[in-house]
């Protein structure tokens, strides 16, 4: 029962990536001379699954991969007269096409010649008009990330702020998918920051209907302008991002990242009140320490755990990828509330009507200073007579 899940859910994938969330490999063969070579046969393999298409070039000499899954692959060219040419170590990155031009050496077929690319190679998009960067797994994995989650690194591109408005469009017109499927979350349907600054409040799941799992993206693209007629729906960016699948090989991952509350910087108001002095009175009723801050840090203890799993279930034919992430907060909140002064503990009342007064003053003070038993600071006796 448990294989029968895992390969529907391979196949299941396998489907949506058909779909839309793919990319493509096309280039032109040549000769020495430069002249285009019509009738060789193209063959692309993935390297990590064995998956393998091939073509044959027109008059034109181009060769065109369409809905290719993302991954590293491998061209292999044959033509008459000519060496056999490989090229190794091409990376077809998620919406994005990837250009391979492969010039032939004359020679017999069984004779080859194998060039090998970067993998860390900067390449410019020359094949259409979008504009947008691609993140890999390594940056994916990398980058620092607040509590692990991906949406964070949507913004960090070239004309898009941290709410998520791209080059001055709407930060709720985003359109993000996930292996091809709608995941917009649409109340607020951006991929900026939809919480609060204050670490102790954040939620960063509120971006996608789906919890973006870090150890589960494979890569992701983000077309700030010009997107392709494939897109469409909405007017701000184009969000593609793609899980990682399964291989031939067996891989898996544990992590466990700990935030405890010293890694937290206090808020600027909790700092702007300051610290207790001799002649507060929290610290003559015992209730605090001179020096300590009067209002501390709120506690924030975060613990991201979980895993990843990958491998075949049948070589070349069928895999499964699985992968687990879970999150466990204890934090506090910093409120401002109204309470009786601290003298009223000491039974210092005043029953002829200024008590009332006195809880004015401290309400517009904050912070009260009791002095010879006067129920106000120096700053306020005034105001409070």
């Amino acid at each position: 029962m448990l294989c029968g899940l895992l390969v529907l859910l391979s196949l299941g994938s396998m489907t949506a990536v058909g779909q839309t969330g793919t990319s493509s490999v096309r280039g032109t063969i040549v000769d020495p001379a430069g002249k285009v070579v019509s009738g060789a046969t193209v063959t692309l393999t993935n390297t990590e699954t064995n998956a393998s298409r091939n073509q044959s070039t027109g008059e034109s000499g181009v060769f065109v991969f369409e809905l290719v899954p993302p991954g590293a692959y491998r061209v292999e060219v044959e033509a008459p007269g000519f060496k056999k040419a490989i090229v190794t170590n091409i990376q077809a990155l998620v919406a994005k096409p990837t250009e391979v031009n492969i010039p032939l050496e004359i020679g017999a077929v069984t004779e080859s010649v194998t060039v090998a690319t970067s993998a860390n190679e900067v390449s410019l998009n020359t094949q259409d008009a979008s504009l947008g960067n691609n993140f890999v797994t390594k940056q994916i994995g990398q980058l620092p990330l607040e509590a692990r989650n991906v949406a964070s690194l949507l913004t960090l591109q070239p004309g898009v702020t941290r709410e998520g408005s791209v080059t001055g469009s709407r930060a709720d017109q985003a359109n993000v998918t996930l292996d091809g499927v709608d995941i917009n979350e649409q109340q607020s349907n951006q991929i900026g920051s939809t919480s609060s600054s204050d670490a102790s409040t954040q939620t960063p799941s509120t971006n996608t209907v789906l919890r973006l799992n870090a150890e589960a993206i494979a890569e992701f693209r983000v077309v700030t302008a010009n997107p392709n007629a494939q897109f469409g729906r909405s007017s701000g960016a184009q969000v593609s991002l793609i899980t990682k699948p399964g291989t031939n090989e067996l891989h898996g991952a544990f992590f466990w990242f700990h935030r405890p509350t010293v890694l937290a910087a206090n808020d600027f108001f909790n700092n702007r009140a300051g610290s207790y002095g001799p002649n507060d009175p929290q610290v003559q009723l015992g209730q605090a320490r001179v020096g300590a801050e009067r209002v501390p840090r709120p506690a924030l203890i975060r613990n991201t755990f979980g895993g990843a799993l990958g491998g075949p279930i049948v070589r070349d034919r069928s895999f499964f990828f699985y992968s687990y992430e879970g999150r466990t907060d204890r934090s506090q909140q910093t409120v401002l509330e109204r309470v009786p002064l601290p003298t009223m503990g000491l039974g210092q009342l005043d029953g002829s009507g200024r008590g009332h007064n006195v809880y004015r003053c401290q309400l517009r003070n904050r912070v009260s200073i009791t002095r010879r038993h006067k129920p106000c600071g120096a700053r306020s006796a005034r105001r409070c007579r």
